[in-house]
């Protein structure tokens, strides 16, 4: 003795909507943790982005170890505050570059930041930046493409700041005997 037909497609029919409910429901979750995660970061990203100042492109500035030693305060302050967990992995990866390089330069050497310190600084914050951009989406459309091409160019920068930062260590770093 079977169902009948339209038994079955009754059955069907349920079990489709019971799970296109949940489908929508963990899709509408999911969306409102984002929105709340994107404002978030939003208001805690401007105070990164106002302290990387001290290495900006136009104007350069010229900052001092205690300019450093204040920027290394002020980030970490705000890394510890709410500003770390919000990071992206790639985001957080690129923070640990510029307060890596902040080290270094605040080792030894004259109190004003030398020329060739100021720009590898200055590009070790840009792709902070550029990090803090991406998390937010500000700068682009999310697209599965571009996610794949952005894999790529993560690594790319990865191994640039890996540089950028080997330079500032060995300008401030005597050579071991």
């Amino acid at each position: 003795m079977g169902w009948s037909p339209q038994v079955w497609a009754a059955l069907i029919g349920l079990a489709a909507g019971v799970l296109g409910s949940a489908l929508k429901y963990a899709l509408d979750r999911r969306a409102k943790a984002y929105e709340d995660l994107w404002s978030r970061r939003l208001e805690h990203y401007r105070g990164v982005w106002e302290a990387s100042a001290l290495f900006s492109r136009w104007p350069r500035q010229e900052p001092t170890l205690d300019n450093i030693r204040t920027l290394q305060t002020t980030l970490r302050t705000w890394y510890y505050g709410d500003g770390g967990m919000l990071m992206s992995a790639k985001a957080r990866r690129r923070y640990e570059y510029v307060q890596k390089s902040l080290t270094a330069i605040d080792g030894t050497g004259p109190d004003q930041v030398g020329d060739d310190d100021y720009t590898e600084m200055m590009e070790i914050f840009s792709r902070l930046r550029s990090a803090l951009t991406d998390d937010l989406e500000s700068r682009r459309k999310g697209s599965i493409l571009y996610t794949l091409l952005d894999l790529a160019r993560d690594r790319r920068v990865h191994n640039d700041l890996d540089n950028r930062y080997q330079k500032v260590l060995t300008r401030h770093r005597p050579p071991k005997a």
